[in-house]
């Protein structure tokens, strides 16, 4: 019995002492939820007879207008649309998707949760309409966001062995986070996005920093579940690295001024993806400045209970790190 205490208030020390994480459990009884249900363009089209593909395809104007409203009146609009959906190259991406989703449910539940939270945040009564296609392995653009439309490249989430991404040359960096379980967090850092005004790549670290840490805790603050490993891309053992040398790599930007540097080659190093950050060690994950502008941004929020709206306009990124008073300790 003694242990057990003794446990329970170890634990209760070590819960209470990270207070750069505000609590982002909300109630959401007085939010009305909407249900997910993507339109699978992919599926339905790909689905069409070769043969009757011109006369067939005018069938789904309805369905998938975002796709199809200016292209039915045009034969030559419909004969480019048709040499897309008989590809073989594109019919093996297909046939891939729909034997790794031959349904979406787990996606549409899990989304339905992430927006049920956004509108909890954002008094926004307009409905998204969801489809999922086949980019043709798009991989700067999985998600796309059109007006009020969320549209999934389904042939970017086949899974990190999928042999589809080494026969393309995309790195394992890369491709070990195209997974089902990126899915959601994606379409959420896609919505982050377009709520921020556009970033200045010519600003200071900094300023950099404290926008994608933004977005990050966007899509915590919308996912309040979700794993920090997943949501910032990295294995156990980088995480790992990263919270043990939070100190050391904060100290390393204060002593040598790189916070306020313009320098483009020096935020890359900080803030492109790679295998790791070659600046620091082979044992450094990349994109570190991710993680200490998530880390700034969620002090920013845990000191001044500040509106998930008001964080995303806000651009004074010096403002947010003075009033976040980070400063890890070293151990």
């Amino acid at each position: 019995m003694i242990k057990y205490f003794l446990f329970f208030f170890i634990a209760i020390i070590i819960l209470s002492c990270d207070n750069n994480r505000p609590n982002l459990k909300q109630d959401l009884s007085n939010i009305q939820k909407q249900e997910v249900d993507f339109r699978r363009y992919d599926k339905a089209l790909f689905a069409i007879n070769k043969d009757s593909f011109i006369n067939k395809v005018v069938d789904y104007k309805n369905q998938f207008p975002l796709f199809l409203d200016e292209n039915t009146d045009d034969t030559l609009a419909l004969l480019n649309l048709k040499s897309f959906f008989i590809d073989p190259y594109m019919i093996e991406l297909n046939d891939m998707v729909q034997a790794k989703y031959p349904d979406l449910k787990s996606i549409e539940e899990e989304l339905s949760k992430a927006i049920h939270y956004y509108h909890f945040y954002f008094d926004i009564p307009a409905k998204f309409n969801y489809y999922t296609y086949i980019s043709g392995l798009d991989i700067k653009s999985p998600i796309k966001v059109i007006d009020s439309n969320i549209v999934v490249g389904m042939d970017l989430y086949l899974g990190a062995n999928s042999k589809v991404y080494d026969m393309s040359g995309f790195p394992k960096y890369k491709s070990r986070w195209l997974i089902k379980e990126e899915i959601v967090p994606n379409i959420m850092s896609e919505l982050a996005s377009g709520m921020m005004p556009e970033r200045d790549k010519s600003a200071q670290l900094i300023s950099q920093m404290i926008y994608e840490g933004k977005r990050l805790f966007f899509i915590q603050a919308t996912m309040p579940n979700i794993a920090d490993s997943l949501l910032l891309k990295y294995s156990k053992l980088q995480l790992d690295w990263c919270y043990t040398n939070e100190a050391r790599l904060w100290s390393l930007m204060v002593e040598n001024q790189f916070l306020f540097d313009t320098d483009i080659a020096i935020q890359k190093k900080f803030m492109n993806d790679a295998p790791f950050t070659s600046l620091l060690s082979a044992e450094a994950p990349s994109r570190i400045g991710h993680f200490l502008g998530w880390r700034i941004v969620s002090n920013y929020m845990a000191k001044t209970k500040s509106k998930l709206p008001k964080l995303l306009t806000e651009q004074n990124a010096q403002m947010i790190l003075k009033k976040s008073k980070y400063k890890p300790k070293r151990d």
